[in-house]
């Protein structure tokens, strides 16, 4: 019996033996084991929006030339209505009319009748506009423009001409755009000219004419409840290794954020940020198209468009391009604080970003008036005579938003004003000058 009852102690043991095996087998086939890294995990960013090149690349005024008469507008309505139509058109071979354009060719070219003129902030490539409408040749000529017009005059009735003008390269380019529709393109753009204001053109000897309008108009003025965007989301979205950057106050109104690589500041009273990346630098000037993509891929990355932000400046040497605030069609300018988002790009990343802290878009509005403002012809009729500013030297004038913080800073006042551009700084026009109770500029 006893070696009978040992036996069996055999038999259940050998099953056993079998099935931890067969367990152990199973376990090693299916085991998936977790890889530790020194990668941190990704994290999601996402501090406002997403923009498109159409979002960013917009021109800030048109100026429709009918009937020997101008009108202009800088509403976003009649100009998004222009650019969603010439999606539809098929632009030909871009080629070019004018190597050398004098100013008056230039301004001969807007105020032709039966064009529609588009003025840009700062010069585009022509291939980035081509992300934008659809032409027929894609191996784009090295062009620039901050001026695009269409010419509508001819006997075909689906072609129009379009007109790429450069006012500092002083050249011309054409092209030819086909499926235009012309009849239902002019018949609607001229229902918008209805609606605009009548502009006066400003000829000045061996210089670019501005464009002015004729009479007072109303503009709406602004007070907002301002909440800043939270800092930890640029230090999550800037830095490589967030949870190893170190935090620092700098004083009552500044924080610090540094790690072995990157140094950022975020200023609470001026509600604004710096950024660098030191050994990013780069000293060879930038490739423009790379400019504009990296720039607006960059901002993407952590949904970092708060605003309506346009392009507005690039220096290729300094590689460096802004992205100007925008409000109602409004540019808005602060001594306060920061309203433009400014990028300098370095190897393959970006190496210094500015920018505000803020959201208008996340803010509430508290108030709304209208303010009449004079007409454009007026502020230079009273610039050229009560001032000593050399007004050979503005290279335009336009409505801005002035904005403006209260004394606690909670509430952002955006009043609407007269500028001038001077050397590439725009320079207000002072409510105080203009009231005669003292004369300066601001």
């Amino acid at each position: 019996m006893g070696l009978k009852y040992i036996e069996q102690v055999k038999s259940v043991v050998l099953v056993l033996l079998i099935l931890l095996s067969f367990t152990l087998t199973f376990a090693i086939w299916t085991y998936s084991p977790v890889i530790q890294t020194n990668d941190e995990a990704i994290v999601d960013i996402s501090i406002a929006e997403k923009r498109n090149l159409e979002n960013v690349i917009k021109p800030y005024r048109m100026i429709l030339s009918q009937d020997e008469a101008l009108k202009g507008t800088v509403a976003s309505q009649p100009i998004e209505f222009a650019f969603n139509n010439m999606k539809t058109w098929e632009i030909q071979t871009v080629e070019l009319a004018s190597n050398k354009a004098d100013t008056d060719q230039i301004n001969d070219f807007v105020k032709a009748p039966n064009r529609a003129s588009f003025f840009f902030a700062a010069d585009v490539p022509i291939e980035i506009l081509g992300n934008i409408l659809n032409f027929a040749d894609h191996n784009f000529p090295e062009v620039y423009f901050n001026r695009l017009i269409i010419d509508w005059n001819g006997d075909i009735s689906d072609s129009v001409t379009l007109y790429f003008i450069s006012t500092s390269q002083q050249k011309i380019y054409t092209a030819t755009a086909q499926k235009a529709d012309k009849l239902g393109f002019t018949k609607r753009i001229l229902e918008h000219a209805e609606k605009m204001q009548v502009y006066n053109e400003i000829v000045r000897d061996n210089k670019l004419s501005l464009y002015v309008s004729s009479i007072p108009e109303n503009i709406g003025s602004y007070t907002y409840s301002i909440k800043d965007v939270e800092s930890d989301k640029f230090k999550d979205a800037l830095f490589n290794n967030p949870s190893l950057v170190r935090i620092n106050p700098v004083g009552m109104n500044e924080q610090q954020f540094t790690d072995d690589s990157a140094l950022m500041n975020v200023d609470f009273t001026r509600k604004s940020l710096s950024y660098v990346h030191p050994a990013s630098e780069n000293e060879n000037p930038a490739n423009p198209v790379d400019l504009i993509n990296n720039s607006l891929n960059f901002v993407n990355e952590h949904n970092g468009w708060t605003d309506d932000y346009r392009y507005s400046r690039m220096n290729t040497s300094a590689r460096q391009i802004n992205y100007q605030l925008y409000l109602a069609g409004l540019p808005v300018f602060s001594r306060l604080t920061s309203t433009d988002i400014t990028q300098y790009w370095g190897v393959d990343r970006v190496y210094r970003y500015f920018r505000p802290t803020y959201s208008l878009n996340a803010a509430i509005r508290l108030k709304t008036r209208e303010v009449e403002l004079a007409s454009g012809q007026s502020i230079y009729d009273f610039l050229s005579t009560a001032t000593d500013i050399n007004m050979s030297s503005i290279d335009d004038l336009v409505i801005g938003y002035y904005l403006s913080q209260d004394d606690d800073q909670a509430l952002f006042n955006l009043e609407p004003s007269w500028y001038y551009l001077e050397s590439g700084v725009w320079v207000r026009v002072s409510p105080e000058l203009l009231g005669g109770a003292k004369f300066g500029l601001e």
